[in-house]
């Protein structure tokens, strides 16, 4: 089995100098913990990059290598990359080394043509020949199959193509399935039986044209054969350059997902800069406020002493103005009496007057005009003095400004914390912009995508049409070669028949085989991706998982029922599920790399896969954001089969240390 023991990298990506990861020769499980950001999709690609020279994105595109180099060491002047893979395999120490640097002679490098690419592999401490280098290389890890060793977990979703019948991508998908679990051994074999076979058909063919009986009908076939075999290769032709196109495709696709990420980016940084100059503008409004109600302040510090002062004066002024009230009223009532005693006649009542009521009137009014004197002069004017203060005080009275500087100061803070969170978010954002570099042209992108799928849209109708004429040939030949059989006559013929119908035999127990092996590996496959579904799921209903013709896993109810819709949940489950079946089923056996395996995933689930994680490889190397699942939790599903623990720290934006 090939295990990884350490891995060196050297001014790859965002890792900055040389910076080594142990992985120990134990079996279990290795964590790396980092955010967003920070590399662990990148040291999925050191890895790709190590065993196959090659860098891929998201999409599975192959990039250029000039731009993978750390941005502040060629800043520094230290322009390309290295990365140094240990590793044992049946018994054998390995140690690859694969650098990408800077040719002879060239200073400052302006594209990868200014780089050379150096591969070496030491075997128990030799050198191996350029030729045993890659012997090796494809022997412990082929590039074919390695989608199941070094996958990213947002590429899981694309598993559910095997649930669809012929589409491109899965077809590769069940390839590549077939390869790790070595179905191509008998495949292989089938094709050679298969040439081997065209050969005597041949033969048989050029015997039937030396005999008169079946001359015309030889010559017929020799017609069809070379039809077919024009067609075949018009199949083929259409076929590689179908991969070509839908490879391209992919390629501006990405392009195009970059130009969608850019704009995006460019219409956050104005949306930031329009909301940091709204917000200044708003902090200089409440800063001017502020100066401005703080310039009378002093004006409230004395108000309180104005009110005490204007509470006194309203008491004294109080008993004078209630003692003048109280003389207005009396004149009135009196002036009242004196009108009655003239007329002899209350207007009140409507009654006259006595006179002995009169009299007692008289007296009352002449008493009454003594007691009711009013203010004296002296209260008069002490009146109009304390009348004249208040006023003078009111207007020295100013409202507390100590509410009003509350509610300033704390939109003032309110404003400075979104200016701050924006100046930060912005920053991010225009270093996000500076990674993509010169993205001049990619207007034009939309076209070329277009283009690109019209073409894929003609190739695939001119596959099919070649494939219906190469089938309705087959039948034609099959026709024909009846004919021939019936009619062979002479030792030349009767041998050549002989040795096609042998031939015919070998090459239909190789087709027997395959058929057999295949069935036996999907219900192997079948069994244990159910095993661990049941162990990862925590939905009693599900009882078990279903294989069809593409290895593609149905859910089934325990009403035999299959759910015709699965949530991105429940389809990342059964991947991993399908992952898992293979590693157990493949001849070949490595590690696994997973990047980011979680996101889709509720906590049960997180914590019900981290439970079988070791069950599906002897060696696992998890790549997790920070909180995709509890460290805690994780650190006691695993146990013991938890061998090292990594966390990505970010020193700078282009930097990040491993820890």
């Amino acid at each position: 089995m090939l295990r990884f023991l350490s891995l060196t990298i050297e001014n790859f990506g965002p890792f900055k100098g040389s910076q080594t990861i142990d992985f120990t020769d134990k079996n279990g499980i290795s964590i790396v913990w980092g955010n967003n950001g920070r590399g662990k999709t990148t040291l999925l690609n050191v890895f790709r990059y190590a065993l196959f020279g090659k860098v891929q994105s998201r999409r599975g595109i192959i990039k250029g290598l000039t731009s993978i180099s750390n941005i502040e060491s060629r800043s520094e002047g230290n322009y390309g990359f290295k990365v140094v893979l240990r590793m044992t395999n049946n018994g054998k120490n390995y140690e690859l080394t694969r650098q990408y640097k800077l040719r002879p002679g060239v200073v400052k490098p302006v594209n990868d043509d200014d780089f050379e690419q150096a591969v070496y592999l030491k075997q128990d401490g030799s050198f191996l020949s350029g030729e045993e280098r890659d012997h090796v290389l494809n022997t412990i890890m082929p590039e074919q199959v390695s989608r199941f060793f070094l996958f990213d977990g947002e590429l899981l979703q694309e598993y559910e193509e095997l649930l669809l019948d012929e589409t491109d991508a899965g077809t590769k998908i069940k390839e590549s399935i077939e390869k790790i679990l070595g179905v191509p051994v008998l495949t292989n074999g089938a094709i050679d039986v298969e040439s081997v076979l065209d050969e005597y058909k041949a033969s048989k063919n050029r015997a039937a044209q030396n005999d008169n009986k079946t001359k015309q009908t030889a010559s017929q076939i020799a017609v069809l054969e070379e039809k077919l075999k024009k067609h075949r290769s018009e199949y083929e032709r259409l076929r590689d350059i179908l991969s070509e196109e839908m490879n391209n495709r992919n390629i501006l696709a990405d392009k195009l997902s970059q130009t969608e990420r850019i704009r995006g980016l460019l219409a956050d940084e104005k949306a930031l800069e329009t909301s940091i100059e709204k917000n200044k503008e708003a902090r200089n409004s409440l800063i001017a406020s502020i100066c401005a109600i703080t310039k009378d302040a002093w004006k409230s510090l004395i108000s309180a002493r104005v009110s005490i002062v204007l509470s006194e004066l309203d008491e004294i002024t109080k008993g004078l103005e209630d003692k003048e009230k109280s003389q207005h009223t009396a004149e009135h009532f009196l002036e009242e009496m004196r009108r009655a005693v003239a007329k002899k006649h209350c207007q009140l009542c409507d009654q006259d007057i006595s006179d002995e009521m009169l009299e007692r009137m008289k007296d009352f009014i002449k008493r009454s005009e003594s007691e009711f004197g009013g203010l004296t002069p002296e209260e008069i004017t002490n009146l109009q003095v304390l009348r004249a203060r208040k006023a003078t005080l009111k207007n020295m009275l100013y409202p507390s400004l100590r509410e009003k500087l509350e509610v300033y100061e704390e939109q003032l803070s309110r404003v400075n914390v979104e200016i701050s969170r924006d100046e930060r978010q912005l920053k991010t954002v225009r270093e996000d912009i500076e990674r993509y570099g010169d993205i001049e042209g990619l207007s034009e992108l939309a076209q070329q995508h277009a283009h690109c799928l019209a073409k894929i849209e003609n190739l695939e109708a001119g596959k099919r049409d070649e494939y219906t004429i190469i089938l309705e040939t087959q039948s034609s030949l099959a026709t024909l070669e009846g004919q021939l059989n019936r009619h062979a006559t002479g030792t030349t013929m009767l041998a050549a028949k002989r040795r096609v119908e042998i031939c015919e035999q070998i090459h239909n127990i190789f087709e027997i085989g395959i058929d057999a092996y295949r069935n036996k590996l999907k219900s192997d496959v079948e069994r244990d991706a159910t095993e661990l579904f049941l162990k990862i799921s925590n939905d009693p209903d599900y009882v078990k998982l279903e294989i069809n013709e593409n290895y593609g896993l149905s859910i089934i109810h325990r009403t035999g029922e299959k759910p015709p819709f699965r949530s991105a949940g429940f389809e990342h489950i059964v991947a991993l599920a399908l992952i898992g079946a293979l590693h157990k089923n493949a001849p070949l056996r490595g590690p696994i790399i997973m990047d980011s395996p979680f996101g889709r995933l509720d906590p049960i689930h997180k914590e019900n896969i981290t439970k079988v994680l070791p069950s599906m490889s002897d060696q696992i190397v998890l790549l997790a954001y920070t909180h995709e699942i509890d460290e805690q939790t994780a650190r006691i599903n695993l146990g013991n089969a938890l061998n090292k623990e990594y966390r990505l720290s970010r020193q700078t934006s282009f930097f990040t240390r491993v820890e």
